[in-house]
């Protein structure tokens, strides 16, 4: 199960905002978000995770994630990604978090180690999740593959593209 931390009061006009049913771009949490800056102490949105998912080749792939707004407006964060049929493993850190609605985020940050040569360190990747709730009624949380974005690129989880989502099988 996903936990998603994002409609916090007290926090700023920009986090309201980004509670709402449509994302854009500049709903993007971020180290530039003044109005964010200027809520020094209040606890910020979060996203966390632990997923498993089986690729459409039956492969087994896990992963895990946590982020939060800082009170300065940063977003702090990491996560690690395991395809368990290959044996890559990359881990890297999260400095972006953008909300999608009430159960969805979008975050991205560089890889900061990686044994998959498709993922070199200094990349960014782009991930989006969704958070469905609990119980048996409820629809599974789901993950995106991770998007690889080269280094030096401007693209990150303010301005990506919403990837496609894949129910997981196993997590929290």
């Amino acid at each position: 199960m996903f936990s998603l931390r994002n409609c916090i009061p007290f926090v700023s006009a920009v986090t309201l905002v980004s509670c709402g049913t449509e994302s854009h771009p500049s709903d993007a949490l971020s180290p530039v978000s003044s109005a964010l800056q200027a809520s020094e102490g209040a606890s910020g949105p979060s996203a966390s995770g632990h997923a498993t998912v089986i690729q459409a080749s039956g492969a087994k792939r896990t992963f895990s994630f946590h982020a939060r707004v800082m009170p300065d407006g940063s977003v702090q964060g990491e996560y690690d990604n395991h395809n368990r049929a290959l044996g890559f493993v990359n881990h890297g850190d999260i400095d972006c978090l953008r909300l999608i609605g009430t159960n969805g985020a979008v975050l991205s940050g560089p890889i900061r180690r990686s044994t998959n040569p498709a993922f070199p360190e200094g990349s960014r990747v782009i991930f989006r999740i969704e958070d469905n709730g609990e119980g048996e009624d409820a629809d599974p949380d789901r993950v995106s593959m991770l998007a690889n974005i080269p280094a030096g690129s401007t693209t990150d989880c303010s301005n990506a593209a919403l990837q496609a989502l894949f129910a997981i099988v196993g997590g929290n």
